[in-house]
């Protein structure tokens, strides 16, 4: 009888525990038919739990807390949807609720009631206030204005109303005597009542770790049997049959399956107009081929193509892609040659959606888009990370506001993240916090496990059992993040989704504020996928970035300069083969680039086949591999009608599509059929696979094989089915890789300067593309005042460090200092000050000096500093400032000194590079840097003192340990009584190269034998 109308679940966001699996299969033990989804204000598990429901034969309600404002009152609503017109008012409500920041009155409630059942949450509403203040009057008057608008209005009673005498004895004989409607509402905001813990948490979480005081009362507020519950409503038969008279008129019904496909332009002959368009866009391809083609293959293939694109129903689909990257081409925003399967699709390549030829590269459109199997095809677009989201406002702008949306995705509770914030909540000490992640750490490390649960984790871990048992508040907070694990902590922005629909968005998903004034939905991108609708990644590479802008940097100096139209550069390859793959795309890692040098890589198709095979799994056969490519080992193949197959990857299966090549061959399937069976084999599942296998045999038998090759060659699928790799995706990204190695190998300094400017706030980064310069003998040099900008810039073959670098000046800073030098260029150092003073504080001015951006002046830091201030004092003494003469010094700051400043306000050493400035030392006197020193051993080294602390022997005598530093690490070095006798004083900032023997006190010494001061 009974069925609950009131469950909150974990999507109300840190105000429920109730997960949703957990409370279905609750459900499901207590033989309840029906139950009623009400999150606060949202409707993010909505599809979620619909589903769920259905697949365990439990009718879902669709339901919604609404809070709304009357005459500056505010008061709670549940809302349930009768049918599909009540389900779409919800998700307006949901949506006006979320982008007016929960401001939505009566007056627009009384629009949308249209198929809503309204019940009042009695102890959460205005009315409890009323009553309780004796204000009968209104109380009255709101329930009738609810009443009045809603043909379907309920006084929902919760177990503590219902059990409060008073509440019985007055308010409730009141309330009836105006003949309402009442039902049982008891809230379910965590389904056992041991989880009332892990529920206060997450309302702590939410109120910043501070445990929220009088919710109490919320104890009662979880899943009770239905035994519990009817005895607790006993007296009030008729309010449990309202819950399951609510719960049967509720019959919304979500359409799954079914694509809902935007236009592309209404009243327009999609499909001819794609036709048209792929004739023109591959006869302009065609002619620009620099390799032999068959005409009419081509045209066969884009037939074929274009046919199963129609069946298919997805033209208009193609033309919303072609759009996009027409208009991104159209404005120089440069769009990567395709990722993904869509490279191995000819009318993506006619469109020019990508850059990869399917023919030359063997890629099979099947793989991409299969008409046996009914899924939407999948084009995912790389572009400029600093550029997607042009493109993104585009869509926005051309299908209208209403129809275009970024996607939600959910920050859930990790196990770290559970466990911090019940640490916080609870205030566990740091100490037992890292105890705790030390024994985690452990048992992690010595069992394998796959994304494993805290809750295995601590069944796996003595260690953290005994912490439990030994500390209550260990045992508190662990146990509490074992429950709220995997709950949705936060919402996010999915980081390359868009959804586009046919009609208003609202009509589909209810939606959020979201990015660029572009709205964000309420429901996450497999809730959307299952609904129909189109989503579509817009993809953000900073590769893609850097490409564009060497491009750009290029033409500044070579203004038709083109990337090549091929990857047949020999130089380009002969630098992959040395290994010389540092900000190389994909193959810059240590492991990457043994295989590239192993390879010996000349061909495109080396790089494809790289990329295919460095991952886990097929990296085993890698080394197999290599001696096979160079005849070290016998290429065989299982069967000799493999060799046409696998003859480019030695014999070995290294793509997916081999896979569907082999289907085809020995059973007879067709490309379509093929890649359902790929599909099958690779997730494993005992069943499916003995069904394939029967299916496989078979057809192989009919077309002449024996049962014994037959079996031979399926079993060889399945071992492989892992180890393939989507050749499409390969390709695209081989050359992505190829493009940068060409950039580097013959535009270095371009390409490295993109590379330091896309890396600005890595000093680490900026330091190793600094000495890959350095290695190439490309100068780089310290920001100038006269020609530096905010990006690292090439000018006459040397690369320039930004001023926007400069500590403090940032972008706004920078822009007022260039916007200066437009006017008229500084001419030297006192109208640089005189000019800039204004917005420049003193301190901003002395880092532009020690960042040695005013070294073209021809002055010392030293003075330029010294007579800083005077030179601003002056700058206000109007015409007589000409009278006086500035005297400059010509010493100079140490090197220490400048060294250290110059890391400070730069983040790197670049003019006082130590080992640059001391280069010919390490040669000639044979130096080790101080990070390569090791203990107990004869040691040379130079270093810049850093610190100096003298004591006294026993003997009374003077003797000092001093710190000294390179670019690579510090360390301290012990100059005895009669060494440092010889020194005399030494001051921070002196060079000092020392010879002597290390030793291991607490830290690496050095104790010194013999010296000599460079500086």
């Amino acid at each position: 009888m009974f069925q609950y109308l009131y469950v909150q679940t974990e999507y109300s966001i840190l105000q429920s525990a109730c997960k949703i699996k957990p409370l279905i299969e609750k459900l499901k033990e207590q033989q309840l038919h029906s139950c009623a989804i009400v999150d606060e204000g949202t409707m993010y598990g909505t599809i979620k739990f619909y589903q769920e429901c259905n697949k365990n034969n439990i009718k879902p309600v669709i339901g919604l807390k609404v809070k709304y404002h009357y005459n500056d009152k505010t008061n709670n609503l549940v809302l349930l949807a009768i049918n599909n017109f009540g389900y779409q008012n919800l998700m307006k409500i949901s949506s006006r609720l979320q982008l007016t920041n929960n401001n939505i009155d009566f007056e627009y409630l009384q629009k949308t009631t249209m198929g809503l059942i309204a019940i009042l949450p009695y102890e959460e509403s205005l009315v409890q206030k009323y009553l309780e203040r004796n204000d009968a009057k209104n109380a009255i008057q709101t329930l009738e204005l609810l009443r009045e608008i809603y043909s379907d209005f309920y006084i929902g009673l919760g177990i503590k109303s219902i059990t409060n005498s008073n509440f019985i004895d007055n308010y409730f004989k009141l309330l009836k005597n105006y003949n309402y409607q009442f039902v049982a509402l008891p809230k379910v905001s965590f389904i056992n009542e041991s989880d009332y813990d892990a529920y206060t948490t997450l309302k702590a979480i939410k109120n910043n770790g501070v445990l929220v005081e009088g919710i109490e009362n919320d104890k009662n507020n979880y899943l009770h049997d239905v035994k519990s519950v009817e005895t607790i409503y006993y007296n009030h038969y008729d309010m449990l049959e309202n819950t399951s008279k609510i719960a049967n008129m509720c019959n919304v019904q979500i359409e799954f399956g079914k694509y809902q496909l935007p236009l592309y332009e209404s009243g327009l002959d999609s499909f001819a107009y794609l036709k048209e368009l792929c004739s023109i866009g591959l006869e302009k391809r065609m002619q620009n081929f620099e390799y032999s083609y068959d005409k009419r293959k081509y045209y066969d293939r884009l037939n074929y193509e274009l046919n199963v694109i129609n069946e298919m129903g997805f033209s208009d689909y193609f033309l919303i892609v072609y759009d996009y990257v027409k208009y991104a081409k159209k404005n120089n925003i440069f769009v990567g040659p395709g990722r993904g399967s869509a490279p191995a699709s000819l009318v993506a390549y006619s469109l020019g959606i990508t850059e990869i030829d399917p023919l030359y590269y063997n890629l099979l459109f099947e793989r991409f888009l299969n008409k046996e199997r009914l899924s939407m095809p999948d084009i995912d677009i790389d572009f400029p990370d600093d550029r997607r989201d042009e493109v993104i406002r585009y869509v926005g702008k051309k299908y209208g506001k209403n129809r275009v949306a970024h996607i939600l995705t959910f920050g859930t509770f990790k196990i770290r993240q559970a466990i911090n914030d019940c640490a916080r909540v609870f205030k566990l000490n740091d100490v037992k916090t890292k105890e705790i992640y030390k024994h985690l750490q452990a048992v992690n490390t010595y069992k394998v496990y796959d994304n494993p649960s805290l809750k295995t984790l601590i069944e796996a871990s003595s260690d953290l059992q005994l912490l439990m048992n030994n500390y209550e508040d260990i045992n508190k907070v662990l146990t509490i993040a074992c429950k709220i694990q995997d709950i949705p902590r936060n919402i996010s922005t999915h980081a390359a989704g868009i959804v586009i629909t046919k009609f208003d968005l609202v009509n589909y998903t209810p939606l959020d504020e979201g990015l660029d004034e572009i709205y964000q939905t309420q429901y996450e991108a497999k809730d959307l996928e299952a609904l129909g609708l189109l989503k579509m990644d817009f993809l953000g590479l900073k590769n893609l970035t850097n490409i564009a802008k060497t491009i750009e940097l290029i033409r500044k100096d070579i203004p038709d300069f083109t990337l090549p139209k091929n990857e047949n550069d020999y130089d380009t390859y002969k630098m992959m083969r040395e290994g010389d793959l540092t900000g190389v795309f994909q193959l810059e890692s240590a492991g990457m680039r043994k295989v590239i040098m192993q390879l010996k890589t000349s061909t495109f198709d080396d790089i494809t086949h790289a990329l295919a095979l460095y991952r886990p799994g097929p990296m085993d056969i890698i080394p197999s591999f290599i001696r096979r490519k160079f005849n070290e080992e016998k290429v065989e193949y299982p069967h000799k009608d493999l060799e046409p197959i696998l003859k480019e990857t030695y014999g070995m299966i290294v793509y997916q599509d081999q896979i569907m090549l082999i289907a085809c061959k020995f059973a007879g399937y067709t490309l379509g059929r093929a890649d359902i069976l790929r599909r099958a084999v690779s997730k494993k599942k005992k069943e499916v696979l003995e069904q394939e296998r029967i299916n496989f045999v078979e057809s192989s038998v009919n077309r002449g094989y024996s049962s014994d090759t037959a079996n031979m060659i399926y079993d060889y699928i399945v071992k492989f089915a892992d180890y393939g790799f989507n050749k499409a995706h390969s390709v695209a990204y081989a050359k992505i890789a190829y493009l940068t190695a060409y950039l580097k190998c013959h535009y270095f300094a371009y390409y490295m300067s993109t590379l330091m400017t896309s890396f600005m706030g890595s000093s680490s980064e900026m330091l190793e593309y600094t000495k890959e310069a350095t290695k190439k003998n490309v100068e780089v040099l310290n920001p100038n005042i006269k020609l530096s900008t905010d990006e690292f810039e090439v000018i006459n073959g040397k690369i320039y460090f930004p001023l926007s670098i400069i500590k403090g000046l940032g972008e706004i800073k920078t822009k007022q200092c260039i916007e200066e030098r437009t006017k008229v260029q500084f001419k030297d150092y006192e109208d640089f000050v005189e000019r800039t003073k204004d917005f420049l504080a003193i301190s901003l001015l002395e880092n532009i000096i020690y960042s040695g951006a005013l070294d073209d002046f021809g002055l010392t830091k030293k003075a330029m500093i010294e007579n800083l201030k005077s030179i601003i004092d002056r700058s206000n003494y109007g015409f007589i400032k000409d009278m006086i003469k500035t005297d400059y010094t010509d010493e100079e700051f140490s090197y220490g000194i400048l060294q250290e400043k110059e890391l400070e306000v730069i983040g790197i050493n670049i003019k006082y590079n130590f080992y640059q400035q001391f280069a010919s030392f390490y040669s000639k006197y044979n130096l080790v840097k101080i990070a390569n020193l090791s203990e107990n051993k004869e040691a040379r080294t130079i270093g810049t003192v850093k610190r100096v602390r003298e004591t006294k022997t026993k003997n009374n005598e003077t003797m000092a340990f001093v710190e000294i530093t390179d670019d690579t690490s510090n360390i301290e070095i012990v100059l005895f009584p009669m060494i440092y006798q010889q020194i005399g004083k030494l001051q921070n900032g002196m060079i000092l190269m020392i010879s002597g023997k290390t030793q291991k006190r607490m830290t690496l010494q050095i104790i010194v034998d013999r010296f000599k001061i460079i500086s």
